[in-house]
């Protein structure tokens, strides 16, 4: 069994020799600090309901769970954004229409509020304990900057729908032209508002092609467009502010070993100049954290 670079730091690679196989092997919990709010087989379960073509679930272990390895190659940056688009909008179309009653018991909230809220608790809990809030100040990141984040109001008459979590190019496999969605570790049941917030973060589409996700994903779900495009906004700043806590933290600790840390901190530094009011030059930054953890 070989560890392969993937985003999940539990994802491995093994061949199966009773089986000729090769199969994806998931750590049970833990995943980025997140709950596990859905079983990964129950998951697995859901999908099969669709036309999204995915890897078939294979069995559970005691610690793991075991999915089909998907061969292909992944999708890059200069896949056209319109092709993109429409594999985007048609896998959300195909979750949508999931009847997920049967886990909803598993979840922690119960309408769009409470799953915002969830996540928001959640970052919080994870921010705590690595407990880097002092150095973060020096460089303009405060805890209230999560916290405030709670007192923003979501729709709740839209209705919650089963998402995929991490929607990226990355997990995107084309084999003989067909397109596989891979990484379902982060899927649970939560406001579609997310799932496309998180893609337009991970994602660079044109405005037009923007206003079309918009645009189809509010006709499908029959829910109001201006409020949708309201909502999210306000996920793209939650990711923001997520990604660039946790990324800046990663700089922190590395620059504590005294380790090199620029390339985490150039991709720090991206979501940072979006979120914070006062903007710190990079190479502040840099100085400040070679200052309070020189090698």
């Amino acid at each position: 069994m070989r560890k392969v670079a993937t985003s999940s730091p539990y994802t491995w690679i093994m061949e199966d020799f009773f089986k000729g196989k090769f199969i994806r092997t998931y750590k049970r919990t833990g995943f980025h600090g997140y709950k596990r709010y859905l079983p990964l087989k129950s998951i697995y379960t859901l999908l099969d309901t669709t036309n999204i073509k995915h890897p078939r679930f294979l069995r559970n272990r005691l610690s793991y769970v075991d999915v089909e390895f998907i061969e292909g190659r992944n999708i890059d940056n200069e896949f056209d954004r319109n092709k993109l688009l429409n594999i985007f909008c048609s896998t959300v179309f195909e979750l949508s229409k999931i009847n997920y009653s049967s886990v909803l018991k598993h979840l922690p909230y119960l309408d769009n509020t409470g799953f915002y809220n969830d996540n928001i608790k959640n970052l919080i809990l994870v921010m705590d304990k690595l407990s880097n809030y002092q150095t973060f100040e020096r460089i303009g990141l405060r805890k209230d900057m999560i916290v405030s984040l709670a007192s923003i109001e979501l729709d709740n008459t839209r209705p919650m729908v089963f998402i995929h979590g991490d929607f990226n190019i990355g997990n995107i496999i084309e084999r003989n032209n067909e397109f596989y969605i891979i990484d379902w570790e982060l899927a649970t049941v939560g406001d579609i508002a997310y799932e496309i917030a998180l893609h337009l973060v991970l994602v660079t589409y044109s405005e037009e092609q923007r206003n079309q996700i918009f645009e189809r994903v509010a006709q499908a779900l029959n829910v109001d467009k201006e409020i949708l495009i309201r909502d999210v906004n306000t996920y793209i700043r939650f990711e923001m502010t997520r990604r660039c806590f946790l990324k800046m933290n990663r700089a922190i600790n590395l620059a504590r070993r005294g380790k090199p840390f620029d390339d985490m901190l150039l991709d720090a530094y991206k979501y940072y100049t979006g979120i914070c009011k006062n903007k710190i030059l990079l190479d502040d930054i840099r100085a400040t954290l070679r200052d309070l953890y020189k090698g």
